[in-house]
């Protein structure tokens, strides 16, 4: 058996004292690194405050954070929420669900007057409709989760391809979904102005843009009213930021980012007006 001296094991407890207090002091360096990460990362509301008051700085984290569902869930099932409560508040008010009648009504017409139906296909259709009752709810609900969900995801794919295809970025799919799902803050306020708007006026046309100033002769079969109606301030301030944050993401410039981000805007509302579509 080997024998130590006294002084041999007094070096060896001091040498094993200094290990354990190192070990003790790296612990406590890597707790306090978590938490500056942690508190640098902000909460949902910082985030949110920042997309309406400092967008460059609401993005700053986003490509880079582990948790990106926390940016785009919130947004996506409040408007899923909303779309049908606001739907079932529309269905449930005679005078815009007379206007949204009117306006089914004059585009199966339209389909009548271009030789796509007959006149007694239509009459049916229209027929049908009106006898429809709580059910245009329940579809339009449908109809409304079906839309903002191909639309949320469909735009999060577009902005993906722009930014692997074009910006050369390598950033996945779910960093462009956190892009446009932060933007979308913007558009929930606008949907809270728009459905003020159109309980105040008493009209399914009325929207915080151009179309107020032919809300008393507006026809959603003229396209040249559909494209005054997305003309509105919520989309292009949503535009606008999203442009901010697919340059912050993807590490270009600013001004990159507002152009792609504004081309896509006005290829959209172009798209829109032709295919009359109410997004």
């Amino acid at each position: 058996m080997l024998h130590l001296t006294f002084w041999e094991n007094c070096v060896l407890w001091v040498t094993g004292r200094k290990e354990r207090i190192e070990y003790h002091h790296n612990l406590t360096e890597i707790h306090m690194e978590n938490q500056e990460t942690t508190a640098s990362q902000g909460s949902l509301g910082d985030y949110i405050i920042n997309v309406f008051s400092a967008p460059g700085e609401a993005f700053s984290e986003v490509g880079t954070s582990a948790k990106k569902g926390r940016f785009w869930v919130p947004t996506y099932l409040l408007t899923i929420l909303f779309a049908i409560a606001f739907t079932f508040v529309m269905f449930s008010n005679e005078a815009l669900k007379d206007q949204i009648m009117e306006a089914q009504e004059k585009a199966i017409q339209e389909r009548v007057d271009s030789a796509s139906m007959t006149q007694e296909q239509a009459d049916r259709q229209i027929e049908g409709m009106r006898g429809m009752g709580g059910l245009f709810i329940v579809f339009g609900s449908i109809g409304a989760v079906i839309m903002i969900t191909v639309y949320f995801f469909g735009a999060a794919l577009v902005l993906w391809l722009i930014g692997k295809l074009l910006l050369k970025s390598a950033l996945p799919y779910s960093a462009y979904l956190a892009t446009y799902g932060l933007a979308a803050w913007i558009g929930i306020l606008g949907a809270i102005v728009t459905a003020l708007m159109i309980l105040g006026f008493e009209s399914v046309y009325a929207t915080p843009g151009l179309a107020l100033t032919i809300l008393q002769e507006f026809d959603p079969t003229n396209r040249t009213h559909l494209l005054l109606s997305k003309v509105e301030i919520f989309g292009i301030w949503q535009a606008l930021v999203l442009g901010i944050g697919l340059g912050k993401v993807t590490q270009k410039s600013v001004g990159t980012g507002v152009t792609v981000a504004a081309v896509l805007w006005l290829v959209w509302t172009l798209i829109s007006v032709l295919i009359r579509s109410p997004f």
